[in-house]
């Protein structure tokens, strides 16, 4: 398996703290058949800067760890970038990673609440320049909980997004749960990652996610996330099915 969005670089972000945590990270991720790890530190989100340069020696500093300590995974470097107006400009002149630094893909995280005004045409723009966004955890966004046909919209755009495996495991709440369902079992999402920060705090599993998935879709369905993984990790393009935003969307949630 391939974990595509986890903080598991020491001390960059609210992810691992110290060296030796982010070695358990990834010895647990070792143990359940995750191969490889895409790190994406929190970059410019009014918090975090981690800029390439420190993302990049941060990942071989990590990656020499993991070696001396004979863990059988490769890790990559990236950035979960927060949108923003000059996003585009901070690509191209390095200061922001995309994901294993090859110009292909982008993890974009939306704020909490809403979608910035300027994320249409920003997805415009990327696609416009040869970088697919992939945008995290739609699941936990709320305007996009509210309205699915939002993400829908993106999609259309040329974006794709990925859901957290803890949201389909139930592990961040009832709420994003059944969101989460909804969003894969009418193909909004295409991938799914572990979005992992600690061994106990949203952990690096994606065994029970994918389990999760294989319930809700047909069985090459589950063969589609794994692919789309693997394509994001070598630069290809990603399988993506056209979503589906049914009228009565809303009876599938408790809380409307």
């Amino acid at each position: 398996m391939i974990d595509i969005h986890c903080h598991v670089l020491p001390g960059v972000d609210d992810g691992a703290a110290t060296l030796e945590e982010s070695l358990a990270m990834v010895r647990m991720a070792a143990e359940e058949g995750i191969t490889d790890i895409v790190a994406t530190p929190h970059t410019e989100d009014g918090v975090y800067s981690n800029s390439a340069f420190e993302v990049i020696n941060s990942v071989k500093i990590l990656q020499q760890a993991v070696d001396i300590h004979n863990i059988p995974v490769r890790i990559h470097p990236g950035s979960e970038v927060h949108v923003h107006i000059n996003l585009l400009e901070n690509i191209c002149f390095s200061r922001v990673l995309t994901l294993k630094n090859m110009g292909r893909y982008i993890l974009l995280e939306l704020p909490v609440q809403t979608i910035p005004p300027f994320t249409e045409d920003l997805i415009h723009d990327l696609r416009a320049n040869g970088l697919t966004p992939i945008i995290a955890h739609p699941e936990r966004n709320a305007l996009l909980r509210e309205q699915p046909v939002r993400l829908a919209q993106l999609i259309r755009l040329g974006a794709i997004a990925q859901i957290t495996a803890g949201s389909l495991t139930g592990a961040i709440g009832k709420r994003i749960r059944q969101s989460a369902e909804y969003m894969v079992r009418n193909w909004l999402v295409q991938l799914v990652a572990s979005d992992a920060h600690s061994t106990h705090r949203r952990p690096p599993g994606l065994t029970g996610a994918y389990q999760v998935i294989s319930r809700l879709v047909p069985k090459e369905g589950v063969s589609l996330f794994q692919s789309n993984a693997s394509a994001v990790l070598r630069g290809e393009t990603c399988t993506v099915l056209t979503p589906r935003v049914s009228t009565d969307w809303k009876k599938y949630f408790w809380f409307f």
